[in-house]
């Protein structure tokens, strides 16, 4: 297999499909009208750096897949209508540095994944953004240091497990 179909649905109703090659480090699918697209495919994607999804109409994105993609350095998804975002999966990207989900309707986000993602130097969101994190998090060793800089503004959970 060197080549995958990552499928996605316009706010039309229309299915698309885009043939990525296994080997691909970016995958640029802006303004796209997307409303929802399957990103399983990109578990084949191992060398893939950057993902754009920016300027569609994405309501729900499940970012479960881009845990495989060890290399995943960015991952944009400003101008969309997501409501809400799981990070867990990119705590297995030791390698991301970019983040952008401005222009969302996101009204909170768990960090807590990111404190694995040593090399993040970029976060952006909108301003209002209320930002969480487990509170065991607070006192362990070396954060990235786009946290550092948004620590005063984290609201500190304790872990359900606790």
């Amino acid at each position: 297999m060197d080549q995958v179909l990552v499928r996605y649905c316009t706010t039309t109703g229309i299915e698309n499909t885009r043939r990525i090659s296994i080997n691909e480090t970016t995958i640029n699918l802006d303004l796209r009208d997307i409303k929802s697209i399957d990103l399983l495919p990109l578990i084949w994607c191992s060398k893939l750096r950057k993902l754009s999804l920016r300027c569609n109409q994405i309501t729900d994105v499940n970012l479960s897949p881009l845990s495989k993609c060890k290399n995943l350095e960015s991952l944009l998804l400003s101008n969309n209508l997501l409501e809400e975002i799981d990070f867990d999966p990119l705590s297995e990207c030791p390698h991301l540095q970019e983040i952008d989900i401005r222009n969302n309707n996101i009204r909170s986000v768990d960090l807590s994944p990111l404190f694995h993602c040593s090399e993040l130097t970029s976060l952006k969101m909108d301003e209002g953004t209320t930002l969480t994190a487990d509170l065991l998090l607070r006192s362990i060793g070396t954060w990235p240091e786009v946290l550092i800089d948004k620590f005063h503004k984290i609201l500190w959970k304790a872990s359900p497990d606790v």
